[in-house]
């Protein structure tokens, strides 16, 4: 997944990660459109943040991205910690911003436990891993600071109290509301699997009663601020925690950069709409087929599966559903929806996005689709002929007819 802050940033990118986020914040200053409470000023914001915000810049321009964790609010508070003597206050305004990036160091000492937990959480900080899709952009500022109906709550985006309170339909429950009114918990469970924010909670249990507490201080209904250097340790450390995991689980259902290359390979001899490729020894090395299908010029769908018949129908196995991103004619990043395959018992096992595995009960698949979809790259690429002894190769067009084309050998 393409480090989005580094793309922003360009030649002013470095491996100082406080650095680069006081000049993300300052170059998105220096570009943000006054605000005022008009359809014009509205549209102009929004054209600016869906080009500015990296929440945003993560989803395509998408207005219900969020950052999960706030990195100017844990930048504050270890600051105000370390500078306490000093009576030293920080605002995300551009003297301090520039004060930051320019002499980091005398605020953050290196050598401080504190700063080498801080710079590791903003290392992730910069990734994937810390955005989101919310159900509803104005979850985005309640999430901070909930001021609806009779409730008023600082939540300061913290994830603990995010988790805790989708259950409670006086605050962010208000998003998952059913027709009679009450949070519907299978909505929600739904968002937080989606999400990939199953790690917030004890042994992945999705129960309000589950959700993993900030610090041992902080209970998870609350918001705290945090002002003590062991309270900010102990956020830090599970910000940390929490990230890792989520990257981790993020990664499960997207394809390596070789898989892309090798899918890439077979697109060339396809063409966009996929095809059919057949063998000399059937019995060896069965039908390698792909359907494709486009739901916009940069996002397409795909099934590509080995069949045991002359006919896609017959036996499937194994089969993979997939989300294609194209760029410039070519898949630039493949997220895999979906791994089937035949079982013993005359039936199908599927693992599913979240890696679970389902058919005799369901389990959490070891493998993961990642590393499934990457051999079956390798077995169909790489050992197999298709793209090198094949008997003959059939592509789709656009209407889904399929004829047979000439292919030129690979080696």
């Amino acid at each position: 997944m393409n480090n989005k802050m580094k793309a922003y940033l360009g030649k002013d990118y470095s491996n100082n990660h406080l650095r680069n986020f006081c000049l993300y914040w300052l170059k998105g200053m220096a570009c943000r459109p006054s605000w005022e409470y008009t359809e014009e000023s509205r549209a102009a914001y929004n054209a600016w943040r869906s080009e500015n915000d990296l929440d945003c810049l993560y989803f395509d321009g998408d207005l219900n991205a969020d950052t999960l964790m706030s990195a100017w609010m844990i930048i504050k508070w270890v600051a105000e910690s370390l500078n306490v003597e000093k009576g030293r206050k920080f605002t995300k305004c551009e003297a301090d911003l520039k004060l930051l990036a320019d002499d980091p160091d005398t605020y953050f000492p290196p050598e401080n436990g504190l700063v080498q937990l801080l710079y590791k959480f903003l290392k992730l900080a910069e990734l994937r891993c810390n955005y989101i899709l919310l159900p509803d952009r104005n979850m985005n500022t309640d999430r901070y600071c909930f001021r609806r109906s009779a409730k008023f709550r600082m939540l300061y985006d913290q994830v603990p109290a995010t988790l805790w309170h989708v259950f409670e339909k006086e605050t962010l429950g208000m998003y998952f509301l059913d027709g009679k009114g009450e949070v519907d918990e299978e909505a929600v469970t739904a968002w937080i699997l989606r999400e990939k924010l199953e790690m917030g909670f004890s042994k992945g249990i999705i129960k309000q009663s589950e959700v993993i507490p900030l610090t041992k201080t902080v209970s998870p209904r609350s918001g705290k601020r945090l002002t003590t250097e062991d309270e900010i340790r102990q956020a830090l450390q599970y910000m940390i925690r929490f990230l890792n995991q989520r990257d981790r689980a993020l990664k499960m259902n997207k394809a390596t950069d070789k898989a892309i290359k090798q899918l890439n390979r077979l697109f060339e001899v396809w063409g966009p709409y996929g095809g059919m490729i057949k063998t000399k020894n059937p019995g060896a090395w069965w039908t390698l087929c792909c359907e494709s299908y486009g739901e916009t010029e940069k996002v397409r769908t795909a099934e590509i599966y080995m069949s045991g018949g002359e006919t896609f129908d017959y036996v499937m196995d194994p089969r993979f559903s997939l989300t294609l991103t194209v760029d410039n004619g070519k898949i630039v990043d493949v997220t895999i929806d979906m791994f089937k395959e035949w079982n013993d018992l005359g039936g199908y096992d599927y693992v599913d996005e979240h890696g679970f595995r389902h058919g005799i009960g369901i389990r959490r698949d070891p493998d993961g689709l990642r590393k499934l979809f990457s051999e079956f790259m390798n077995t169909v690429c790489e050992q197999g002929p298709y793209l090198t002894d094949p008997k003959s190769v059939y592509k789709f067009d656009a209407y889904g007819d399929m004829k047979k084309i000439r292919f030129k050998r690979r080696n």
